[in-house]
């Protein structure tokens, strides 16, 4: 038949030029697996049958080095243009490989490889990322960094300090992936249409050869159920709104001269020749946004439908899944080259740090550990002494005993209190477990670094795992139909 050009063109092209550019592999993989299954049933073990069985499968495998078929005005999807190619290749024998199957179990496996592919590549990513992070942090461990809260400088910690906390978050997100990648990997194949098949197919066989642990156990939930998407959708929507976070305080330090790019990612202005605009980490932004804009597609897609076998969840978002993963790897790529290729001022931060009376509250804990007062009433004191300074403008680094008594202070030594005020001080009397004092942010980042190996490790596994499956099947299929 010939379809509508309204639906041809909005629907069937979109989806097959998707289809051909990012799934054939994937098609061509779960069919050979599902033929390999078939010809393992008692039916077809026939010689006549087994060897067309073999010539169907050369053909099928062939078809990796091929260049994509060509969508007839007749042909509705990438899966009939395949087999409209066999089909001419070597005729009806083609036939063994629509035994028991459905393009409904076909299409939702295929989905989930994509998927699998798109979470790997996210993890190792991050992992990669984190390696970055570590290594930045700890060549910093001693650079004080005055850390804000609610948009005003807050206390002292270090560089380290912070990006520890960075590369914390981005631990967790590299569990979510790797608890994401265990969820999802379960194969829909055998599922038929939702009710299975009478043909009695070794479901955990097709399974194990495409590098799935085990068959979706239920098969109207293979077909019906799309909850792995959103485990995916999820995990990058986590990575792009913490690190939108750290981007945005990399973009305010990069304009306050605390965090310098290198040359080859900024760019000057046509108008004024002083302007180093930090448009890299502009464009990471960017990319981390359009991440949660595709999310968005993906979920309203799913919402309020049927739960069933649809296109809603199939065809109609593998775009906006496509988009997502694209988007994240763009960001993930730029600021990866802006931490490489660019670094903290501690010149400046130093500088910053003095500037600030940012080291208040350990003058208020000075008080009133050595002094006797309690903290309300210290508090008390050194917020008078603050906006005395501020008023005055004056420096809390400048403080001496005598301003402390003219704020309602005990008398304190000059050099009690000069270590008090002192940011680099504030950071070493922060030593206890999870504080920024040096000693402490190395031995962080030495756990930090022992995480990442094992996660590393977990990542690479889960990738080895699946190339051996891919490589087997892609082989002469023997082994795989006699084991």
């Amino acid at each position: 038949m010939s379809w509508h050009p309204a639906y041809r063109k909005q629907v069937l092209e979109p989806d097959f030029r998707h289809a051909a550019a990012h799934l054939s592999h994937h098609f061509i993989d779960a069919m050979t697996a599902h033929l390999d299954t078939v010809l393992r049933l008692p039916a077809y073990s026939g010689p006549a049958q087994q060897a067309a069985g073999a010539e169907v499968r050369a053909a099928l495998v062939a078809q990796h080095a091929l260049p994509a078929p060509e969508q007839g005005d007749d042909v509705p999807d990438y899966y009939f243009a395949l087999q409209r190619r066999l089909e001419g290749e070597i005729g009806e024998a083609v036939g063994l490989i629509r035994v028991g199957l459905s393009r409904n179990d076909l299409d939702m496996t295929v989905y989930k490889m994509a998927g699998r592919d798109s979470l790997l590549d996210t993890g190792e990513r991050l992992v990669a990322l984190r390696g970055l992070i570590i290594e930045k942090a700890a060549r910093h461990v001693g650079t004080v960094l005055i850390a804000q809260t609610h948009h005003q400088p807050g206390q002292p910690t270090t560089v380290a300090h912070y990006l520890g906390a960075v590369e914390d978050q981005l631990a967790r997100d590299s569990r979510r992936v790797i608890e994401a990648y265990a969820r999802m990997n379960t194969c829909p194949l055998g599922a038929a249409a939702l009710a299975g098949s009478s043909h009695p197919l070794e479901r955990e066989f097709t399974a194990a050869s495409l590098g799935f642990d085990a068959p979706v156990a239920n098969t109207y939930d293979a077909v019906a159920s799309a909850d792995w998407e959103f485990d995916i959708v999820s995990v990058a929507q986590s990575v792009a709104l913490g690190l939108g976070r750290f981007v945005n305080d990399l973009l305010s330090w990069a304009a306050s001269g605390w965090y310098r790019l290198d040359d080859s990612l900024v760019q000057g202005s046509s108008i004024m020749p002083q302007k180093r605009n930090p448009v890299s980490l502009e464009h990471a932004r960017t990319r981390l946004s359009r991440v949660l804009g595709a999310a968005g597609m993906v979920t309203y897609s799913h919402h309020n439908i049927p739960f069933t076998d649809l296109n809603d969840f199939g065809p109609d978002i593998q775009g906006a899944l496509g988009v997502q993963h694209r988007q994240l790897v763009g960001a993930l790529t730029l600021l990866a080259a802006c931490l490489e290729q660019g670094d903290f001022d501690e010149r400046k931060l130093a500088e910053a740090a003095l500037r600030t009376d940012t080291t208040a509250t350990e003058l208020a804990d000075v008080l009133a550990r050595d002094h006797g007062l309690t903290f309300p009433h210290a508090h008390k004191v050194v917020a008078t002494l603050v906006r005395r300074f501020s008023a005055e403008g004056r420096l809390l680094t400048s403080a001496a005993p005598a301003d402390v008594e003219a704020a309602g202070g005990p008398p304190v030594s000059a050099e009690a209190l000069a270590a008090a005020v002192d940011p680099s001080g504030f950071v070493r009397r922060r030593a206890g477990y999870g504080m920024p004092a040096p000693e402490v942010m190395t031995k962080a980042l030495a756990r930090a670094t022992e995480r990442l190996a094992a996660d590393r490790l977990a990542l690479r596994e889960r990738s080895e795992a699946l190339a051996l499956a891919t490589a087997r099947l892609r082989g002469t299929g023997k082994e795989l139909v006699e084991a």
